[in-house]
C-alpha cells in the first residue's frame, strides 16, 4: 500500500487501517479511551452472544503487570497455557464442524473430505475456517477469560471492547505460494492494522514443532519501523525487514496442543506453511 491508497482508505472511512499503523495514533487512541467518559461507557461490540465474566481464571500464573512488560519488550508473551480438556473439546468441534476457506460464499467442507492437501474437486485446501466458533463453549471461555481481558486491557490501555474470534486449520498441500496468498495464508512478514489500537491472543490446539505450521514473528518491530514501511506496504521482503532489523530477533514459536500466547501484532510476523503435519490454531482479535 502507497500514500495515495492510505488516502483512498481515509477517504473510504477506514480511518483505523491507515491510521492505526502508526504507535503514536495508537498511543493516543489508547488515551483517548481512558479519558473520555462515553468511552468508558462503551458496550462490547463482540462477540456477538452473551458471555459473563468468569470468577476464576485459565492462566493463574501470568499477571497483568508481567505480560505487559513482555509485551513491550518483545512484541509477544508467553505462558497462555490452555489445560488439556479444552484443547481436547475446541480440536472435537473444529473437526466435526463444517469449513470454510476464506472466500466467503464458497461450498462448505469437513476436515474428513480433505486428502493430501485437496478436497474432492482437486482444489487445494490451504486453510478451513470454523464459521461459528462461538458456538464451541471452550471458545467462549476463554474469550471471558479474567486475567487474559486483564492482560490485554492493560496492553491496550482501555478495556476490551471487541474479541473477534477465529478457529482455523492449516493443511499439508502442496499448493504454490501464490494460491497460499490468495486463499488467506499469512505466509510474508507482515504486520496487522486490525483497528486503532489492537492484540491478539493466539493458542496451538495441536503439537506444533518444525514443519507444522509454527508462528514466526520478529521481537520488538511493533517500533523502530521506517517512514517507508508504514507508509507503504504493511508486508516486508526479507532484505527490507533484515536491514531494519536484526535476523536474530526472529522467534520460531513452538510447542505442544494448548501453548498460548498475547502477541502485539504491529509487530512484523507470518504463518509458516505446514510441511509435514496440520495445524489447528484458536486465534482472538482484541480492541
Amino acid at each position: 500500500m502507497n500514500v495515495a491508497n492510505i488516502a483512498r482508505r481515509l477517504v473510504a472511512g477506514e480511518l483505523h487501517y491507515a491510521l492505526g499503523r502508526f504507535e503514536t495514533v495508537r498511543r493516543g487512541y489508547s488515551a483517548w479511551r481512558r479519558l473520555s467518559p462515553r468511552s468508558r461507557q462503551r458496550q462490547p461490540a463482540g462477540p456477538p452472544v452473551q458471555l459473563p465474566a468468569l470468577p476464576v481464571s485459565l492462566f493463574e500464573s501470568r499477571t497483568a503487570e508481567s505480560a505487559l512488560a513482555d509485551l513491550r519488550r518483545d512484541s509477544i508473551a508467553l505462558g497462555f497455557d490452555l489445560p488439556w480438556a479444552m484443547v481436547e473439546e475446541m480440536v472435537e468441534f473444529a473437526t466435526h464442524s463444517p469449513l470454510q476457506r476464506r472466500l466467503r460464499g464458497e461450498r462448505v467442507f469437513y476436515h474428513h473430505e480433505v486428502r493430501k492437501g485437496r478436497l474432492p474437486d482437486g482444489s487445494p485446501a490451504v486453510m478451513g475456517i470454523v464459521p461459528d466458533p462461538l458456538d464451541c463453549p471452550a471458545v467462549r471461555r476463554v474469550c471471558r477469560d479474567p486475567v487474559l481481558m486483564e492482560c490485554a486491557s492493560a496492553f491496550l490501555g482501555f478495556g476490551v471492547t471487541k474479541i473477534i474470534p477465529r478457529l482455523f486449520w492449516s493443511f499439508v498441500t502442496d499448493a504454490t505460494d501464490d494460491e497460499r496468498r490468495q486463499l488467506g495464508q499469512t505466509i510474508d512478514w507482515h504486520y496487522d492494522v486490525h483497528d486503532f489500537h489492537f492484540c491478539s491472543a493466539q493458542f496451538y490446539l495441536t503439537d506444533v514443532g518444525p514443519g507444522s505450521g509454527e508462528h514466526a514473528l520478529v521481537r520488538g518491530s511493533h517500533h523502530g519501523k521506517s517512514l517507508r514501511m508504514l507508509l507503504g506496504s504493511a508486508n516486508a521482503r526479507d532484505e527490507e525487514l533484515f536491514t531494519r532489523f536484526a535476523r536474530d530477533r526472529i522467534l520460531v514459536v513452538e510447542g505442544p496442543a494448548g501453548t498460548g500466547f498475547i502477541e502485539d501484532t504491529s509487530c512484523y510476523h507470518r504463518a509458516m506453511p505446514p510441511t509435514t503435519r496440520e495445524r489447528l490454531m484458536l486465534q482472538l482479535w482484541m480492541s
